[in-house]
């Protein structure tokens, strides 16, 4: 295997828990496996990852502009946080962030000359913008929460951009998300998560199994005095969104065994199959300016 694995979560819905799915993953999968090395990074401004994770105040270092930028290599990004996951500080100027990208491909060419190892999860913006285009071109996973009828909507965006590409839809997974489990209906959907996966499902979409459950428990760990962002693995263990999060790691976990090639690695693969045809084209042409410049040195033979 030759890359990381990268879950990119994201869904042009704001509130849908994209960064509770993000930040949380990351250390559930710690938990599932204490040796695999797992580095998150957010496109977003809210520096959500960079207060859960940093440890101390850290010190002044690059951010994900220069993983974009190609300035610094990703090694140098990373920054070991708690509970043992890796992180890349976050950038605070959105504009400038996208300036510094010119396609699609400017992620996974930065993390396809890098020595990652594991899995790589990004945190995407509320909008289908050139930062959540390279998060999902890069993706070997894609995430997309959905809490109602309007971000499932959404999600028509996300799989025009996979076919505009020419990339298969099958990353691309829905995940009902900040779900109200009291909420029950009359009919064959007894609850919100069975109807919105029942609407996925009719337009073609794969879901992952599973949802998670909106807690007021689990909210309060994003605001409290001492202005820390806590995990549910630590903080929530009383609660049902606990369970939910086991199970969510377990099919991730599971699908990074289960994927041989990566994503990462196709691009390598592209990229030297790409450098192959135009250095046999430069040798074919060397040859036949070669070829023709001979042909014009040989002498002219007159008719006898």
């Amino acid at each position: 295997m030759t890359g990381p694995y990268v879950v990119t979560i994201s869904s042009e819905k704001g509130g849908v828990g994209k960064t509770t799915l993000a930040t949380n993953l990351a250390i559930y999968l710690k938990a599932i496996d204490e040796d695999l090395p797992v580095t998150l990074l957010s496109f977003d401004n809210h520096f959500s990852v960079d207060r859960m994770f940093r440890i101390g105040r850290g010190r002044e270092r690059a951010t994900v502009r220069d993983l974009l930028t190609g300035d610094h290599g990703v090694e140098d990004l990373i920054e070991l946080g708690q509970y043992g996951v890796c992180f890349i500080p976050s950038w605070r100027d959105t504009e400038t962030l996208r300036g510094s990208v010119h396609s699609v491909a400017d992620l996974a060419l930065g993390l396809a000359g890098a020595s990652l190892s594991g899995v790589v999860i990004v945190d995407t913006r509320p909008d289908l913008d050139i930062l959540t285009r390279n998060a999902l071109f890069a993706a070997d996973r894609v995430i997309v929460p959905v809490k109602d009828a309007p971000s499932l909507e959404n999600c028509r965006n996300l799989y025009d951009f996979f076919d505009q590409q020419g990339l298969s839809r099958r990353p691309l997974r829905i995940l009902p998300c900040l779900v109200d489990s009291r909420i029950r209906f009359d009919g064959p959907f007894k609850n919100t998560q069975e109807l919105l996966r029942a609407y996925a499902i009719n337009r073609g979409y794969r879901c992952l199994d599973g949802f998670i459950s909106k807690s007021p428990k689990v909210e309060s760990l994003n605001t409290n005095p001492e202005g820390k962002i806590h995990p549910v693995l630590s903080y929530g263990r009383n609660t049902e969104v606990h369970q939910q999060f086991i199970h969510l790691a377990s099919q991730v976990f599971d699908d990074m065994h289960k994927t041989p090639r990566r994503r990462i690695a196709s691009i390598i693969a592209q990229l030297e199959a790409e450098r192959e045809s135009l250095k046999n084209a430069d040798e074919q042409a060397a040859e036949n300016f070669t070829d023709d410049s001979e042909s014009d040195a040989l002498p002219s033979q007159s008719a006898t």
